[in-house]
């Protein structure tokens, strides 16, 4: 299925969107009308408003559901065992801080710099492997230093060698990481390993299945969800597993609507372990 919406509006429209759809904003949306309906002498709703934001905010911060969600969507490509030739190691942008690093002057990562740490791993063990990243600005006023400068300072920083990678620095989501990064990858014998956080694996590797990659393995780092957590006290923390999760479960929903990912996946993109 081809593409329903043109790149630039499925861009800006994705990121309203979930501004409006991302839990917090739920919630402030439920209190902000609950507190509203009580001012304008609408009791019963407010009442109800408010209470709905209250257990919903209960829900995700005290119940395991945040982490069921997440490792629900971790656990569907585990850690490859990896043999065979390795053609290239995709590195898919979003653990980089292009803030911090023109702030501070050293390239900053997030939470996601495992991304890095694998793929340098990755690269070491391979080193017939040419190192593809991909990744512009996520954010919607563009940034003034790419991800892709970011990466090449710490790759390079880290020892890599310059000759073996390949930058991409336009993208400004999945679905443009996917077709912009195959347009660049060099036609060379072996499987691609594409290296992105466990939670957003699912739908890399569908878009990249829609993109025309071939012989593509998911190599997942960066996991996020804990086996057998209960209740416990980590709202804040319970709030990022949530939103992570519903981005994901969100995202893949629209970008198969948009004919930007591809299910049942070919049988020619993912390579065999």
């Amino acid at each position: 299925m081809g593409q329903s919406l043109p790149d630039d509006l499925f861009f800006y429209a994705s990121k309203i969107v979930w501004g409006l759809l991302r839990a917090d904003s739920v919630l402030l949306i439920l209190l902000a009308a609950g507190l509203w309906a009580l001012w304008a002498g609408r009791p019963e709703l407010g009442r109800a408003l408010v209470t709905a934001t209250a257990l919903g905010g209960a829900v995700i911060a005290l119940s395991p559901l945040a982490n069921v969600l997440l490792r629900g969507i971790e656990a569907r490509h585990p850690v490859p065992e990896l043999a065979g030739p390795v053609a290239g190691i995709v590195i898919l942008g979003g653990a980089e801080d292009p803030a911090g690093t023109l702030a501070w002057g050293p390239p900053s990562l997030n939470e996601g710099g495992e991304r890095f740490l694998a793929a340098l791993d990755l690269a070491r063990r391979h080193p017939e492997a040419v190192v593809l990243f991909t990744g512009g600005s996520g954010r919607l006023g563009g940034s003034d230093l790419p991800e892709a400068e970011v990466a090449r300072r710490v790759l390079t920083g880290a020892g890599l060698d310059p000759a073996r990678l390949i930058l991409e620095g336009a993208s400004r989501n999945t679905a443009e990481n996917a077709r912009l990064s195959r347009a660049l990858a060099p036609d060379r014998p072996g499987r691609w390993l594409l290296v992105t956080s466990a939670f957003h694996m699912p739908r890399a590797v569908e878009t990249f299945c829609a993109a025309g990659w071939r012989d593509l393995t998911p190599y997942p780092v960066d996991f996020r969800s804990r086996p057998g957590a209960g209740l416990r006290w980590a709202p804040a923390e319970s709030l990022v597993a949530f939103n992570l999760a519903l981005h994901e479960y969100l995202g893949l929903a629209a970008y198969r609507a948009t004919g930007r990912a591809v299910r049942p996946l070919p049988t020619d993109c993912p390579a065999r372990p």
